[in-house]
């Protein structure tokens, strides 16, 4: 029972508060490697090219994966629903991503919670018996091997797969960050920080993915169903849910507090290198989980106030801008019935905008004729 309440609540921002007191007394006489930040580094980390191997098969693994992933079985679905043209394209990815993170992230829960207990429980003991160039248990090796694949993967795929939108770039750089961090900490061997970083943040993307699959299947061959909204509500609600808990309680408090100096030397009482850059960097990303936490709760203040009547992505595609499709539900008045917008795909099979009256159950659409160019064209 006790491991459980120091699981969800030990330490406390108070506790937090108190340990940064001591930042800038380390800062000051915390010794440093007389030859440079270099030297430091040649004689602290450790990777080989065995480990640089491993990663770049998985890396192609991964890849290889994805594609059976989305040639036999997410696009197929796509076409089957008839999704709109700019959808069957983003679905398939949101979904590979969906899938994947869940089996990372179970697999990273698996570890921490079967095996590593005592790294959420006790912060503190992630430094205990460190040394450098220490062997890393072969179950974090694996979700750090995991992990780090998946982030050289998406480099990958970012660049020459996805369809291209208007964050790419950023997403390129947030990529080759992740990846920086993920090697910076594993020669170092702070394996044990890593793996809570990745624990606090992966599964937040799992409900993110979710939600967005639902958002493109939202309109299927030229009707919206409603169920499909009802879905991305939940999962983005989840989605803020797990970013308040994960990333703005646990992160700071099983992570940050655990890298302070006054806790980072409970258990070990020697030299702790690259203390003030992980600590730089971690804070930088705490900095950001707080920027984006505030752009999630106005977006659910304008969904509670009534300024965004429905979830949508709202990245655009830089060569298929035409593709995206706009679904207009404002309920209008009109002689005392409540008249309602849905998409209907016209002769050109461009999806417009059709009238549903809610007066006496019977919709009324703009004509529609057959023809071959509305039909949703294959992945390439």
């Amino acid at each position: 029972m006790v491991k459980v309440w120091d699981f969800l609540f030990y330490p406390d921002y108070y506790g937090l508060v108190q340990a940064m007191y001591d930042i800038p007394e380390y800062v000051r006489t915390e010794p440093t490697h007389p030859d440079g930040w270099l030297a430091e580094v040649r004689t602290y980390c450790e990777l080989n090219w065995k480990d640089i191997q491993i990663i770049c098969i998985l890396a192609v693994v991964w890849s290889i994966f994805r594609e059976l992933l989305i040639r036999c079985i997410f696009v197929p679905l796509s076409n089957y629903a008839q999704l709109t043209e700019a959808n069957v394209k983003k679905m398939p990815e949101s979904a590979w991503r969906a899938t994947f993170y869940i089996i990372s992230w179970s697999f990273i829960a698996y570890v921490i919670v079967g095996s590593h207990f005592e790294l959420f429980t006790d912060p503190p003991s992630v430094f205990k018996g460190w040394a450098p160039g220490m062997k890393v248990p072969s179950d974090i090796y694996a979700a750090y091997a995991i992990q780090g694949s998946f982030y050289l993967h998406c480099m990958f795929a970012t660049i020459f797969l996805d369809v291209w939108r208007s964050d790419s770039a950023l997403l390129c750089c947030h990529h080759v960050l992740t990846l920086s961090l993920i090697g910076f900490s594993y020669a170092a061997r702070y394996h044990n920080i890593g793996i809570l970083v990745i624990f606090c943040h992966d599964v937040n993307d799992i409900c993110l993915e979710c939600a967005k699959v639902f958002i493109y299947l939202k309109v299927r061959a030229g009707k919206f169903y409603p169920v499909c909204e009802f879905m991305a509500n939940i999962f983005f609600s989840l989605f803020a849910l797990g970013w308040l808990m994960c990333r703005m309680y646990w992160f700071p408090l099983k992570v940050l507090y655990s890298i302070l100096p006054s806790t980072a030397k409970v258990y070990y009482q020697d030299h702790l290198p690259f203390g003030i850059e992980f600590n730089v960097l971690l804070w930088l990303l705490m900095a950001m989980d707080v920027y984006w936490f505030s752009l999630i709760l106005v977006f659910l203040f304008k969904i509670i106030i009534g300024d965004t009547k429905e979830m949508d992505d709202p990245r655009e595609e830089t060569d298929e801008s035409s593709l995206k499709v706009g679904i207009d539900r404002k309920r209008l008045s009109v002689n005392g019935h409540e008249e309602e917008t849905i998409p209907v795909q016209n002769s050109n099979g461009v999806l417009t905008p059709g009238k549903a009256m809610n007066g006496d159950g019977v919709k009324h659409r703009q004509p529609h004729q057959q023809n071959n160019s509305h039909e949703v064209p294959n992945h390439n």
